[in-house]
């Protein structure tokens, strides 16, 4: 793999599907994670996960890369975390994760409670986790004091985890730079709610991490397409780019 990797996470915010695929082409991601997706075929290079084909939750992948869904024996995790096996010029494991409010799965709590289910796979198979958080730290006080956004970024960190935007950008959490998401796609009501945590392992590898620009991407979307760049692996690489956007 000598050209490295691109991967990308992007809420896509249903509709129609070969407009949210046609506007998802020109993030030319090698592995996509598309919250809010219409059903896609399911094969090698597609899995989806939801209850109404009209809003799931999607891995995508180009070739020569594959997706395999993964089992979570005697585990029922959370409606929208979809574990998959990216298989190709190097093979790991990808959560695609769309945190929603489900009962008692709300929001960064649906988070936690995956990890309560399945700490030990995730310590074992170190997955990259990607997608819709549905979380931030200015929403500590809504939830438990460990199971808030700050919990969740501490028990990640223990697990030897970085979030490669803020580890890009040298930002704490709470103190973000860029909005991966608009509420109403509104510019003055920004939030910063997607993210990629990647293991220890894959930081040496992040050549660039960016955020879609709001001109560009509120004509199909509330959110910003999250997109890292990583080396070909057993490479070392220096961040730089990081204000170029898709």
């Amino acid at each position: 793999m000598s050209r490295g990797l691109r991967i990308a996470a992007w809420n896509c915010c249903a509709g129609p599907l070969a407009t949210k695929l046609a506007a998802a082409r020109r993030l030319r991601a090698d592995i996509l994670v598309l919250p809010e997706a219409p059903r896609v075929p399911e094969g090698a290079q597609a899995a989806w996960i939801g209850e109404n084909p009209r809003k799931g939750l999607a891995v995508l992948v180009r070739p020569p890369w594959r997706v395999e869904r993964l089992a979570v024996p005697r585990v029922e995790l959370p409606r929208y975390f979809l574990p998959v096996r990216i298989v190709g010029p190097e093979t790991f494991t990808l959560w695609g994760v769309w945190a929603h409010a489900f009962g008692a799965d709300r929001y960064v709590r649906a988070t936690h409670r995956a990890l309560d289910a399945c700490a030990a796979q995730v310590a074992r198979e170190q997955p990259l986790l990607l997608g819709d958080f549905n979380s931030h730290s200015r929403w500590d006080h809504q939830h438990p004091p460990d199971r808030g956004h700050s919990a969740l970024v501490r028990r990640l960190a223990a697990l030897g985890y970085v979030s490669a935007y803020h580890h890009a950008r040298g930002k704490a959490h709470g103190r973000e730079g860029h909005a991966t998401f608009y509420e109403y796609r509104h510019r003055d009501k920004p939030y910063h709610l997607d993210y990629a945590f990647v293991p220890a392992g894959m930081v040496p590898r992040l050549r660039r991490v960016r955020v879609g620009q709001h001109r560009t991407w509120t004509r199909w979307s509330d959110h910003m397409p999250l997109v890292l760049e990583l080396a070909p692996a057993g490479t070392v690489t220096q961040l730089g780019g990081a204000d170029r956007r898709p």
